[in-house]
């Protein structure tokens, strides 16, 4: 259709039709689709990708504020502008339409001045919100990309710590095999065969964490995985870090199977465990600790991750959610964890995110964050 702008004219009145058409025919950059029924109305939407709708009150067997509603309810129609063509100037009716998601209305007969005028003006801001949408689209990405970058360096300091042990191991073992065979000493076949499975159980342990650090990194379609092993792989790729800072991690955890994104869901328990874990190395407490509790309530996975680091200010809980608000100024925090984790849950697994404080029984307080997933069949 050549760049044109595509517009679904719904009328059961064939001259109402005809004289819309006629009058904005002389604008060649529309191009101007009909039909006479609200049924026909919703097949055609499937078929074309449409910039406004013009859209008759008075039908049968189905009228305008029905077919509305059905547009609305439907993700890829939702967000088209529709402009009410009625003979009815009613305020009730006009009300209604509104309230429907309706962004004009012209009554019937209709002057060409004024369809043309409002025809033109929601086109243009079709297309200027197509735009805008498509630039933070560009921008959220851009973030996401950013927050990744900055997961690996992270992941990159945790994977030299999680391997100065098993490679210590390693390296003790093959060189008192050495030592025993080149000063010819007597073999022990038993010892050597404990020793040799003792390097091996090491080496598998250095190449899963090198395979957990590259499967975060691949792009994926929603499959099926298991929420034991999203959070075995997501400690295991921190899980250094949190040893050396001295944070027990507590898991209590249901065996349930989810069908989503699941290097996105890692993504975002990192960034929420990780901040618990910058806020514990600046606080006091002996007993430094991470608590992730998973269980399912009704059609929805729940994801308590709490901490006892003295909860977050007040002041600042409405804005934790926001791209670049950081408290973390003096260690160079980008501000674009929370928000990537809130734009992943809403936009990747039609969720929700939220964070509120708590007490123990012990009086410490700290943070939860709460991820609520409706579970997909």
């Amino acid at each position: 259709m050549n760049n044109k702008n595509n517009i679904l004219i719904i009328d059961d009145d064939i001259h109402n039709i005809q004289l819309a058409i006629n009058i904005l025919k002389q604008n060649h950059k529309y191009n101007i689709i009909f039909t006479t029924t609200g049924e026909e109305a919703l097949k055609r939407v499937n078929e074309y990708n449409f910039d406004l709708i013009l859209l008759d009150i008075i039908m049968e067997p189905m009228d305008g504020f029905e077919v509305c509603i059905k547009l609305k309810n439907n993700l890829k129609t939702k967000n088209i502008p529709i402009i009410f063509l009625t003979a009815k100037d009613d305020e009730q009716s006009i009300s209604k339409g509104f309230d429907l998601g309706a962004v004009d209305y012209i009554t019937k007969p209709f002057f060409s001045n004024e369809l043309i005028a409002r025809v033109n003006t929601h086109i243009d801001l079709k297309v200027s919100k197509d735009s805008l949408n498509q630039k933070i689209k560009i921008q959220n990405k851009l973030m996401l990309e950013q927050n990744k970058m900055a997961a690996m360096g992270e992941m990159i300091g945790n994977i030299a710590h999680q391997w100065k042990q098993p490679l210590s191991v390693i390296t003790t073992v093959s060189s008192g095999i050495k030592a025993s065979i080149e000063m010819g000493l007597p073999i022990d076949e038993s010892s050597e065969i404990k020793s040799l499975d003792n390097i091996l159980l090491n080496a598998k342990h250095l190449s899963k964490t090198i395979d957990d650090f590259k499967d975060f990194f691949k792009e994926k379609d929603k499959i099926q995985f298991n929420m034991k092993d999203i959070l075995d792989k997501t400690i295991n790729l921190i899980n250094s870090t949190l040893k050396h800072n001295n944070i027990k991690v507590t898991q209590n955890v249901i065996d349930i199977k989810f069908i989503g994104l699941d290097n996105e869901l890692i993504q975002v328990l990192i960034n929420i465990i990780n901040n618990a874990q910058d806020i514990l190395n600046t606080s006091t407490i002996k007993n430094k600790q991470i608590n992730i509790d998973v269980y399912k309530k009704n059609a929805t996975l729940i994801i308590d991750i709490s901490d006892n680091a003295g909860g977050i200010p007040k002041n600042i809980i409405p804005d934790i959610f926001k791209a670049y608000f950081t408290t973390k100024t003096s260690t160079n925090g980008t501000g674009i964890g929370l928000h990537m984790s809130k734009k992943i849950i809403e936009d990747h697994f039609n969720g929700k995110i939220e964070v509120n404080n708590i007490t123990y029984k012990d009086g410490l307080n700290g943070a939860k964050f709460t991820l609520i997933l409706p579970i997909l069949n």
